[in-house]
């Protein structure tokens, strides 16, 4: 059992590690922003605020799941691994948008 905590552990190491990452990205989006113009400012603006709300509610359930830790219901886990999804296909949008 102790095993499979540790691995739990390490996965929410990682889990955490992207989400600052993304934080980063976040940030450079919205220099991004201040640097353009009106109308692509306010398009920026409007998917920061996009990713910072599903940043927000990936913490949340990440940290939801560490404290449940080993006993985290599988809805638990689904959650956090759709809250993941979504935000991962919002930093994929913005990206591909913003190059």
């Amino acid at each position: 059992m102790e095993e499979g905590k540790k691995a739990g552990t390490v996965k929410t190491e990682k889990l955490e590690e992207q989400l600052k990452e993304w934080g980063v990205d976040i940030e450079k989006l919205k220099s991004r922003a201040n640097k353009a113009k009106a109308d692509v400012k306010t398009e920026i603006d409007r998917e920061v605020t996009t990713l910072r709300a599903r940043l927000n509610e990936a913490q949340k359930k990440l940290e939801e799941l560490k404290t449940e830790g080993g006993a985290a219901s599988s809805d638990m886990r689904k959650g956090v691994e759709n809250a993941w999804a979504e935000l991962k296909k919002g930093f994929d949008s913005a990206r591909s948008k913003f190059k």
